[in-house]
C-alpha cells in the first residue's frame, strides 16, 4: 500500500515537471521533430524529464503504444530509489497523457507486436511477458529460463530476435558487477540452454558489457562497454556485426557524436529501423534519452564489409 502510494506521489511529481501540454501530441513517436545525425534528446518534458531514464522508450510495432520507465534517485542515505514504469497510447493519432504502467519495468516488445517482455526482479529473477488479447493485454507469464537453468543467477534487460531467440544480461562470474551477455534460442516453444556470446563482446578483466540489444534479424548487437575507455567515461555504445555463420566480429566504437565522456547505454532501433534510441547522463537531467538516425547502422555495416 505504501510502495503504491509513493509511485502515485512521484507520478504526480513528474507530471508537475512536464513542460509542454498533452493535448497537441500527434503523430509518430508522440509528434516529435525527427532527428538527424546528432542525437538530440527524445521527447523532453514528456518523456525526458528531471528525473533518471532507466531505458529507451519500447514503441509497439504499429506506433501507437509506448512503455518506459522513470527513476528518482535518492538524494540522502535515509531516502530509496523510486522507480516506476509509465506509458502512453495513440488513438485517433492524438497521444494520451503520461501515465503510470500496470505492468513491470524495462519494457521491450517482440517484433510482431504480439508480446511485451519485461526485466523481472521477481520470480527466480526470471523476465516475464503478456501477450495481446485483442486490444488488452494478459497475465504475466514467465520465461522459466533462471529456474531450468539456475546457473545464470537472473536474467535482467531481454531483447528479442524475430524468430524469438533472446540476449540477456546474467551472470558472469568475476567480470564487472558479475555481468555477462547471453543468447538463448528458442526451440519448439522453448528455451534452450543459454550460450555466453565470445570473449570479443564479453571483455573481461573488469570490463563493462551490457544493456545489449539485438538487431531483429540478428545481424547485429549493441550494448555499452568501458574496453579502452578512461575510468572517467562510464560506458560508450559499441555495435558487434554478426555473419550468417553465426561468427561474431570485433565491436566497434559508434561515432563520435553519440559517444561522448559521458555514459551511453541501452541502446534500442525503433521498430520501423529509422531512429536509434539510447540513454546519456545529463547534468542537468540526470539521464535522459536520446535519439538519432540509424544511418550510422548502415554506413558502419558497409564501413565493416570494405575490411572483409
Amino acid at each position: 500500500m505504501r510502495k503504491g502510494f509513493l509511485i502515485a506521489i512521484l507520478v504526480l511529481l513528474v507530471l508537475s515537471s512536464f513542460g509542454q501540454q498533452f493535448t497537441d501530441l500527434y503523430g509518430d513517436y508522440l509528434g516529435q521533430t525527427p532527428p538527424g545525425d546528432i542525437p538530440v534528446v527524445f521527447a523532453h518534458g514528456i518523456v525526458s524529464t528531471d528525473y533518471q531514464e532507466h531505458g529507451a522508450p519500447a514503441f509497439s510495432p504499429d506506433g501507437n503504444e509506448v512503455f518506459w520507465q522513470t527513476n528518482k534517485r535518492p538524494k540522502s542515505e535515509n531516502e530509496k530509489w523510486l522507480n516506476f514504469p509509465m506509458t502512453m497510447r495513440r488513438i485517433g493519432n492524438k497521444w494520451t497523457a503520461p501515465e503510470a504502467s500496470p505492468y513491470g519495468d524495462e519494457a521491450v516488445f517482440s517484433p510482431d507486436g504480439k508480446r511485451l517482455y519485461f526485466g523481472s526482479k521477481g520470480k527466480g529473477d526470471d523476465p516475464y511477458y503478456i501477450e495481446k488479447q485483442d486490444n488488452s493485454w494478459g497475465e504475466p507469464k514467465y520465461i522459466d529460463l533462471v529456474s531450468r537453468f539456475p546457473e545464470l543467477q537472473y536474467a535482467y534487460l531481454p531483447s528479442i530476435a524475430n524468430n524469438g531467440t533472446l540476449y540477456f544480461m546474467g551472470y558472469l562470474k568475476g567480470q564487472w558487477a558479475d555481468i555477462g551477455i547471453y543468447r538463448a534460442e528458442l526451440i519448439n516453444g522453448e528455451y534452450a540452454k543459454p550460450e555466453l556470446l565470445p570473449s570479443s563482446i564479453n571483455t573481461l578483466g573488469g570490463i563493462r558489457n551490457w544493456t545489449p540489444f539485438i538487431a531483429p534479424d540478428e545481424s547485429y548487437l549493441i550494448f555499452c562497454s568501458t574496453r579502452g575507455l578512461p575510468s572517467s567515461d562510464q560506458g560508450d555504445l559499441f555495435i558487434c556485426f554478426r555473419k550468417p555463420d553465426g561468427r561474431w566480429l570485433e565491436p566497434i566504437s559508434l561515432d563520435a557524436q553519440i559517444n561522448t565522456n559521458q555514459l551511453e547505454r541501452f541502446p534500442s532501433i525503433s521498430p520501423d529501423g529509422k531512429y536509434l534510441f539510447f540513454t546519456r547522463d545529463t547534468p542537468d537531467h540526470d539521464e535522459d534519452v536520446f535519439w538519432v538516425s540509424a544511418k550510422i547502422i548502415d554506413r558502419l555495416k558497409e564501413k565493416n564489409n570494405a575490411k572483409q
